[in-house]
């Protein structure tokens, strides 16, 4: 029975794809019904006029440069328009386009898994291949970290991108598996093609060139090495260059344009701001997260909060860092021995480069769509280590069913985490129960300052009030607590912040100049002060304040007379 079941949904003909269709179906089928969600949305979508400026020659100037969104990704924006086009802002036809892109990409993993299968795995059944190629797909479909990427109208560049990654490197594998001179020359052709097509969608696929290369050296072998002729290795680094080009000209767009447009995200810091170690720390307890999103599937969220300095050196940050370079070192160090396994570490820590924030201030990816490309391979390798090496044919002694419960569990836990993309009130309310809303209190006052705003928009005004309350009381005390702390320049920024959306009360102006002062910021204290005396004339710690502000202001000279 279980033969011809697998035989019909999982091997062969039309039932592999049927029946992934079916299950993303089942998974994702509540997600047509949703909203868009006051979560970036707004200006990437609904109010972005990208999409419903008529076309000109300005409007191709925009979608070429990464200004509006601070990302290259011409290929969405007119994707967009076309679904505009059609449909208007109607959720449930952006929605759907998002849920089929990621059909589109499950469909496109299997064949390539399979294919990868039967390459590494001499022996292996091709029935059997299928049906592993079938489950590591399936698991990729519903896995929660993945569901971002599929429910969120904003992230559809995800799977946008991973479709044309995956048909690269399908192409790819044709090429270096062939005999034909003429049939490689084009199959690297359609693989360049494609990958430069990722490109022009989002810049989070830009080190796909280094996964080629990481997989030519440990995983298929085929890399000329160091003993071999120059023409060789030339004729090597030259095709894998030609994939990383065209990907450092979205890179450098994307970073052109947050540089120049700070008005949506901070402006990538200097060394000066985030040093070097900080930036590498930072990036391997990130890269650690890749591997603990995939073990760990609970929890997800889209919040990426900026780290306050003094989180940097958490116990947190410290072990998965620590962790991570310790398995690299031990990964290199065992290259010869075990080669496959280097490339899986190596390759998909190339993949996640683009999005573990070295060229950020510090952060926590814990947003789940950055792990969607990445996941593709450590799936894949799992799958493989199902497949016994010297005896592939003994996989046939796994269980249908203990597969079918394993994706069983990940679509439970998938179908509970779609849920969160019902609407704004949905998502923002699940955002406040996880640990990490609380980690930055600026972002945290903001979330609660959309929330407000949504639901002034919705005909809620004691929410809206109450909502904005929250950001407000957020601020303040986010302010105090990081100058109890010493941290007195996370205090003034809060404060900033605070003043900015809803004023400063003066006595938090008051402290805000001593602040400054013991930073040695003269002039902004100079500025608080003359505002805390005109509201309090007779404070007397005001008085005090001024007294030492205006000592300091003196020539060293005259501190001498």
């Amino acid at each position: 029975m279980w033969r011809n079941v697998t035989d019909r949904l999982f091997r062969g003909g039309l039932g592999p794809a049927l029946s992934l269709t079916l299950l993303v179906a089942a998974v994702f089928w509540p997600a047509f019904g949703y909203d868009f969600v006051r979560w970036d949305d707004p200006v990437n979508v609904t109010h972005n006029p990208l999409i419903t400026e008529p076309w000109s020659w300005e409007l191709v100037a925009k979608l070429l440069n990464g200004d509006t969104a601070l990302r290259f990704k011409p290929l969405p924006w007119l994707l967009y328009r076309g679904i505009h086009a059609g449909f208007g802002f109607n959720p449930a036809a952006w929605h759907g386009v998002s849920l089929l892109l990621h059909l589109g990409a499950v469909l496109l993993f299997r064949p390539v898994l399979k294919r990868l299968l039967l390459r590494l795995r001499s022996g292996l059944p091709e029935g059997t291949a299928g049906a592993l190629a079938w489950a590591g797909a399936a698991m990729w479909a519903v896995h929660p970290a993945h569901v971002e990427s599929a429910c969120w109208v904003t992230a559809t560049p995800y799977p946008l991108m991973v479709i044309f990654l995956l048909g690269s490197f399908w192409c790819y594998l044709r090429a270096i598996e062939t005999a034909d001179a003429a049939a490689a020359r084009s199959g690297f052709v359609w693989a360049w093609l494609l990958a430069g097509a990722s490109y022009l969608t989002y810049p989070v696929g830009a080190t796909y060139g280094l996964w080629l290369m990481a997989a030519d050296i440990w995983i298929f072998r085929i890399a000329p090495s160091w003993r071999s002729p120059g023409r060789a290795i030339g004729r090597w680094l030259g095709r894998h260059a030609l994939f990383l080009m065209p990907a450092l000209v979205s890179v450098y767009i994307t970073w052109k344009s947050s540089s120049a447009t700070p008005w949506l995200y901070p402006a990538p810091p200097t060394l000066a701001e985030v040093d070097f170690f900080v930036r590498l720390k930072m990036g391997a307890a990130m890269l650690g997260s890749v591997w603990t999103d995939l073990l760990w599937p609970f929890g997800q969220t889209p919040n990426n909060p900026m780290l306050p300095a003094w989180r940097v050196d958490s116990p947190l940050i410290l072990t998965l860092a620590s962790l991570v370079v310790l398995g690299h070192a031990a990964v290199w160090l065992g290259r010869r021995r075990w080669p496959a396994t280097t490339g899986v570490v190596l390759g998909s820590t190339a993949l996640a480069l683009p999005v573990l924030g070295l060229a950020q201030w510090p952060h926590w990816a814990v947003a789940d769509r950055h792990v969607y490309l990445p996941h593709l391979v450590l799936i894949g390798a799992f799958v493989l280590l199902l497949v016994p090496r010297a005896q592939p044919a003994a996989v046939n002694r796994l269980r249908v069913p203990a597969l079918l419960v394993l994706v069983g569990a990940l679509a439970w836990l998938g179908g509970r985490q779609v849920r969160i993309w019902q609407d704004t009130d949905t998502l923002f309310a699940y955002l406040e129960q996880q640990p990490a809303f609380a980690w930055n209190p600026g972002q945290q006052a903001y979330i609660y300052q959309l929330w407000a705003a949504h639901a002034q928009e919705q005909g809620r005004p004691d929410e809206a009030r109450a909502r904005f309350q929250q950001a407000r009381h957020t601020l303040q005390e986010g302010a105090l607590q990081a100058a109890a702390r010493g941290a007195l320049g996370e205090a003034v920024d809060l404060s900033r912040m605070l003043e900015q959306a809803f004023g400063l009360p003066p006595l938090l102006r008051r402290e805000r100049a001593r602040w400054l002062l013991a930073l040695n910021r003269l002039n902004e204290a100079g500025d608080d002060l003359q505002k805390t005396l005109q509201a309090w004339p007779e404070d007397a710690d005001t008085q005090a304040l001024i007294q030492e502000w205006q000592q300091r202001r003196r020539p060293a000279s005259a501190n001498h007379l």
